[in-house]
C-alpha cells in the first residue's frame, strides 16, 4: 500500500522560515510606502494653503497679516491669524463666518462665546499633518476651553523681531505685496511645518504666541534653524515635523516641497527673508 505524500517537519519549518523572511523584507517597504503617502498628503495640505494665500492676494492685492495686533483700545481684533483670514478661499466660508474680527475683546474671548459655534474646535483636514499623532487627541479639545491646533505656521522671517518675512504680526500697514518680495516668490518661504507638541501650541485661527506676537502659535521664524523636534514645549519655537529627516514648506509662489534637517543654516535663514538679496538656490 502506497503512503500519501506529505510535508515532513523539516520541510514545514523551511517553508515557515521562508515566509517569515519574506514578511520581514516586505514590512519595511510597506511602511516606507505608507510614509511616502503621508508625506505627499502633508505636502498637498500646504499646497492648499498656497492656493488660499494666492487667491487672497488676487482679491486684496497683498498677502494677509500673519497675526493681528490689537486695535487702539488694546484688545479689539487682537491675535486673529492668517489661517482664519484665508478660510473663504479654502472652501471654508462656513467656518469663516464664525470669526468675528471686530469683536470688542480678544479673539480668545470670542471663540469661547456660545455664538462662535465652538470655533476653536473647527480644525479642518488640511490643517493637520497625517504623520502628527497629536492633531486629534480628545485632550486637545479640553485645553483652555477647547482649542484645536495646526501643523502649518506662517514664516515671519529670520527672527521674531526683524519683520523681514512675508506673514507678519501687525495691522493693515504690515501687509506685504509681491513688489516687496525682491528675493523672488520662488525663493521665499511663506509657510512651514511645526508639529504640534504636547502642550498644544498652534491654534490656527487665534494665537497669542510669545509676547503677543503670534510667535509659536501662528507664526515662526528661522532663527533657531531647522532640526528634529520632540513632543514637548522646548520645541514650540522651531520648524520640525514627525516625518523622518524633513519638514514640509510652502514658497510664496505656491510650490510646496520638503526641506531636509541637514540644510545649511544660512541657506534656511536666507530663504525666510523677502528682501535679503542673498545669493542662494532653492534646495531641490
Amino acid at each position: 500500500m502506497k503512503s500519501k505524500a506529505a510535508f515532513t517537519l523539516v520541510e514545514l519549518l523551511v517553508v515557515i522560515a521562508i515566509v517569515g523572511i519574506l514578511i520581514a523584507l516586505l514590512l519595511p517597504a510597506i511602511q516606507a510606502a505608507r510614509e511616502a503617502g503621508r508625506r505627499a498628503a502633508c505636502q498637498n495640505n500646504l499646497k492648499q494653503h498656497g492656493l488660499g494665500l494666492l487667491a487672497y492676494y488676487d482679491e486684496h492685492k497683498a498677502f494677509p497679516v500673519g497675526n493681528s495686533a490689537p486695535l487702539a483700545d488694546g484688545n479689539t481684533g487682537g491675535w486673529w491669524g492668517v489661517n482664519a483670514r484665508i478660510l473663504p478661499f479654502m472652501e471654508a466660508k462656513n467656518v469663516y463666518q464664525l470669526c468675528n474680527f471686530n469683536y470688542h475683546g480678544s479673539c480668545f474671548d470670542w471663540i469661547a462665546q456660545p455664538q462662535s459655534g465652538a470655533l476653536g474646535t473647527k480644525i479642518l483636514a488640511y490643517h493637520k499633518c497625517p504623520d502628527d499623532p497629536l492633531t486629534n487627541p480628545p485632550a486637545m479639545y479640553k485645553l483652555d476651553g477647547g482649542y484645536g491646533c495646526t501643523d502649518y505656521l506662517g514664516v515671519m522671517g529670520s527672527s521674531s523681531t526683524n519683520n523681514d518675512g512675508i506673514l507678519l504680526h501687525g495691522n493693515s500697514n504690515s501687509v506685504i505685496t509681491l513688489h516687496k518680495v525682491t528675493d523672488g516668490a520662488s525663493h521665499t518661504l511663506i509657510m512651514g511645518e511645526r508639529a504640534v507638541s504636547n502642550d498644544y501650541w498652534g491654534w490656527p485661527y487665534c494665537g497669542w504666541g510669545m509676547n503677543g506676537t503670534g510667535y509659536g502659535d501662528q507664526l515662526m521664524s528661522t532663527e533657531i534653524g531647522l532640526s528634529k523636534g520632540w513632543p514637548d514645549g522646548n520645541h514650540n519655537v522651531h520648524f520640525w515635523s514627525y516625518h523622518p529627516g524633513i519638514a514640509q514648506f510652502l514658497f510664496a509662489d505656491g510650490l510646496a516641497r520638503p526641506l531636509a534637517y541637514d540644510l545649511d543654516y544660512k541657506v534656511f535663514v536666507a530663504l525666510s527673508t523677502r528682501a535679503g538679496h542673498e545669493v542662494v538656490s532653492s534646495p531641490n
